[in-house]
């Protein structure tokens, strides 16, 4: 069995996590560690057995974070015993009791034990309320047994945002961005678009404390960039009554359009006039050519790690001269459309399964010149240091964003990185790297 099927040989129902599965060493994206630490003057607890504690610990204490998190153990004792909520209850009192500094929020994750033995949390919540009325207590949950039907991370998103509370009345000035590891600024067109005519944007990199961050609640929108967020964002839209805006992060000039007028329609101000958008497609189409010339037919290829979308970056790229002769994704979650138009513009595309239980015995040489990737599992599979070295977009939307990723893509043409040692970094950019 080849570790690559062409894309020509796939149905659109592709899925590779049906079995046994390879874990890599590209250890760069975000996990609910990184991500609970987002939310400030919070502190993490994790309710587990030892076995899944060690990579809880382990990934915090490389983030150099121990002071926001703690742990309780989960031991047979515990379930021969049955006080798991007991153990629950008294082991977050203990940790409230000898924090150094009172947390303004807690986000306590449990673990599948908890599920198998219909452990009553809920009430322990309950009780733990009443007790620390200055704390705002969230279930969270680290239950890979739930990742077809809860999956860790968009349900952590829409966790920390139950935190917030609903209001009287909306700023119609402001809005939130929401389920990004990172903040969306100078390469995203929404952005400049909104801080160019007075709406404040909020977003969990930039809040300065809790109360910064309780302050989203007044806001009129709730914005998304990644699929991961629509869980948050639909239940910020019925329990808060907060307006959904979800941005399409591929790379369509249409939908950027399209989107942002919408936007703009929603906050009452000016959408970008057709000026701007003639000038923004000639710049974005002129850094294309300039680095599509600059990589003179050197192979490329692209991972869903690096971009939300990797067959229709992989579309673009084709469409204006870019050599992509592979794309490493687990599962098809773009439209039909976009996968039919690609298995008729390159039939020949290679789809690689990062999760294949056979790709660890790929043949990782890439033939004679260089080979740019564009995301660290293509860059660690196809064995090569010419790589942009980006997680999930990397605050990256429309014009602006396919520029940056223009100058990103030149700038792994022309210089090398240390890919061995920068793929191993778990949680890419979490600690300002």
């Amino acid at each position: 069995m080849l570790e690559f099927q062409p894309i020509k040989d796939l149905e659109y129902e592709y899925n590779a996590d049906l079995g046994l599965s390879y874990a890599s060493p590209v250890r760069g994206v975000w996990n609910i560690v990184h991500i609970g630490t987002l939310v400030p003057q919070a502190h993490e607890i994790y309710v587990c057995p030892t076995s899944c504690l060690r990579g809880v610990v382990l990934t915090t204490a490389e983030m150099g974070a121990m002071d926001r998190l703690s742990t309780i153990t989960v031991g047979e004792d515990n379930i021969l015993e049955g006080d798991m909520e007991e153990a629950l209850q008294r082991g977050t009192e203990r940790i409230i009791a000898e924090l150094p500094v009172r947390p303004r929020a807690m986000l306590i994750f449990t673990s599948c034990v908890h599920h198998f033995l219909a452990v009553n949390y809920q009430r322990v919540y309950r009780v733990l309320r009443e007790k620390y009325p200055d704390i705002d207590f969230i279930d969270c949950y680290m239950d890979p047994i739930m990742r077809r039907t809860k999956p860790a991370i968009p349900n952590l998103w829409q966790q920390i945002h139950r935190l917030l509370k609903p209001v009287q009345a909306f700023n119609k000035q402001q809005v939130n961005y929401v389920g990004n590891c990172f903040g969306y600024g100078e390469y995203c067109d929404l952005t400049q678009m909104l801080l160019s005519r007075g709406i404040t944007v909020k977003q969990l990199q930039t809040c300065k404390d809790y109360d910064d961050f309780l302050g989203m609640a007044n806001s009129a929108a709730n914005i998304t960039f990644h699929k991961t967020a629509v869980r948050a964002a639909k239940d910020m839209e019925i329990r808060l009554n907060q307006k959904w805006l979800p941005m399409r992060p591929g790379c369509s000039y249409e939908e950027f359009d399209e989107d942002l007028r919408t936007a703009a329609e929603f906050l009452g101000i000016a959408p970008p006039s057709a000026e701007e958008i003639t000038e923004q497609r000639k710049q974005t189409e002129e850094a294309v050519r300039s680095t599509c010339e600059l990589l003179a037919g050197t192979p490329v290829s692209v991972d869903y790690t690096a971009v939300d979308r990797p067959l229709e970056t992989a579309q673009y790229l084709i469409d204006h001269g870019f050599n992509v002769e592979s794309v490493f994704v687990d599962v098809f979650t773009e439209s039909r459309e976009v996968f039919e138009r690609l298995q008729k513009t390159a039939p020949d595309l290679k789809i690689y399964q990062s999760l294949g239980w056979n790709i660890r015995r790929m043949d990782r040489t890439h033939g004679e010149g260089k080979l740019v990737a564009i995301g660290q599992k293509s860059a660690y599979f196809k064995n090569t240091n010419h790589f942009v070295n980006i997680i999930e977009n990397e605050g990256m939307y429309g014009y602006r964003g396919i520029r940056r990723l223009m100058e990103l893509l030149s700038d792994a043409y022309l210089n090398e990185k240390p890919m061995r040692e920068l793929v191993q970094i778990k949680g890419w950019g979490c600690c300002g790297e």
